[in-house]
């Protein structure tokens, strides 16, 4: 017997949700394969007054009202792992980006953590500097490391300073 397709795509979701913790963009990039997939067509039924995008967007809006999606938490978690991985903020942001996050969101929490920690980025310099054992090299040459990571010239201006 054939399922609703608001039904199997939410249940869809939802399992990849279990084993996954996902954006509003990843969740909708997983919704729109299965459309794709030649199965689905098999098992859904699709109501015929709304368009698959709009039944994919609707989908993502009933899981953020269930706080099934809570992007706010996986942003502050993804960008917890990225700071413990000593990557510069502008790296930071660009990864988040790439995971699917709005612009806005990220720029949001990022100017948030800087504010509560000015010098965090400063903080992440030195323990990059240590963990590459780095210390030992010349002004020109650590420079140049730091560049290819891409610290702010700030941060690194501060550092050699010190």
């Amino acid at each position: 017997m054939k399922k609703k397709a608001d039904e199997y795509l939410f249940n869809e979701a939802i399992k990849y949700l279990g084993k996954y913790p996902a954006t509003k963009k990843k969740i909708s990039e997983i919704l729109e394969k299965k459309l794709r997939n030649k199965k689905t067509y098999q098992k859904v039924i699709f109501p015929e007054n709304i368009s698959k995008q709009e039944l994919i967007k609707q989908i993502i809006q009933k899981l953020d009202e269930l706080k099934i999606i809570n992007e706010k938490h996986f942003i502050e978690t993804v960008f917890h792992y990225y700071e413990q991985s000593l990557f510069s903020i502008k790296k930071i942001k660009n990864k988040l980006y790439q995971k699917g996050f709005e612009q806005s969101l990220i720029d949001e929490y990022v100017s948030m953590k800087v504010s509560e920690n000015p010098d965090l980025e400063l903080d992440i310099l030195k323990r990059f500097i240590i963990r590459k054992k780095l210390s030992k090299l010349e002004t020109d040459e650590l420079k140049k490391k730091l560049y290819q990571q891409s610290f702010s010239d700030n941060s690194i201006y501060k550092l050699i300073r010190d």
